[in-house]
């Protein structure tokens, strides 16, 4: 599956929900196969201001490159692919209580990866409702 610039400027959904302790998810489609792009769930920590966050994301990544992930144009967090099944390919991180409350006031989470060619493809995701859905999973 190739991930062309207008699938990357697809908007995404954001659901706040609370099922299994999970406080926001996001996931963006391809347009024309409606096949996942970007799926990003995020879960507070015991101390209520860190957070967990799980990625999966497409197959046909290059597995060498960390993922970059950012809100805004702010630090970016970086972390390795762990792993990959026949659904996609997985990034758990660990999100820092100053990450947390960028993505609270922030508009947009920002994805970087690199395709198999070792090209960056750009993902975005909106941010709006994200703090109200954080609280009510705690």
């Amino acid at each position: 599956m190739g991930l062309t610039a207008a699938a990357q400027r697809r908007s995404a959904v954001l659901a706040a929900s609370t099922v299994d302790g999970c406080c926001a998810a996001a996931w963006e489609p391809h347009r024309e196969t409606r096949q996942l792009l970007v799926s990003v769930a995020v879960r507070p920590a015991p101390d209520g201001k860190s957070g967990a966050m799980i990625m999966t994301l497409p197959l046909g990544l290059n597995l060498t490159e960390p993922v970059s992930v950012k809100v805004d144009n702010g630090t970016p967090e970086r972390q390795p692919i762990q792993t990959c099944t026949n659904v996609g390919c997985f990034v758990a991180l660990t999100l820092p209580e100053k990450f947390v409350a960028a993505m609270r006031s922030g508009h947009d989470l920002k994805i970087t990866v690199q395709d198999a060619n070792k090209k960056p493809v750009d993902m975005s995701l909106p941010l709006l409702g994200f703090g109200l859905a954080f609280d009510k999973a705690k």
